[in-house]
């Protein structure tokens, strides 16, 4: 049983990176690489499609070898949050519990996003001057 709810995790992934690949604002790197993770514990054959399927296999293979999270991800990602904040604040204004809520879950999704390398040379210049990459070194 828990093959099966790990692979559907995966599937409902895939299915939210699909959506992420053509809606813009909707993450898609963060979605391929958690339906990797479920994957990875579930199905071999569908961690193999994922690794070599044309549109998300360059961001997943990255991913695990280096660490990156391209820069241009990150920069829609902090569009995104700015503008859905933004609507948030003006339709919110009366619940500031729940904007802090949601502003502290969006910075720390920035946050996160932007200790990792953007780039395969900002993961090479980290790796000759011995800084971190992501979170750790």
């Amino acid at each position: 049983m828990k093959v099966w709810l790990w692979r559907a995790l995966g599937l409902l992934f895939v299915g939210c990176a699909y959506i992420g690949a053509i809606v813009p604002g909707v993450p898609m790197t963060t979605f391929v690489i958690l339906a990797a993770w479920a994957f990875a514990k579930s199905s071999p054959k569908l961690n193999h499609w994922l690794h070599t399927h044309p549109t998300f296999s360059p961001y997943l293979i990255r991913w695990e070898e280096k660490s990156i999270y391209p820069t241009k991800v990150k920069w829609i990602m902090l569009a995104t949050m700015i503008g859905s904040y933004t609507f948030l604040l003006f339709t919110l204004w009366h619940k500031p519990a729940t904007l802090i809520g949601i502003g502290g879950f969006m910075l720390f999704w920035l946050v996160w996003a932007w200790r990792y390398p953007g780039s395969e040379e900002e993961w090479k210049e980290r790796k000759i001057n011995g800084k971190k990459i992501g979170w750790f070194k």
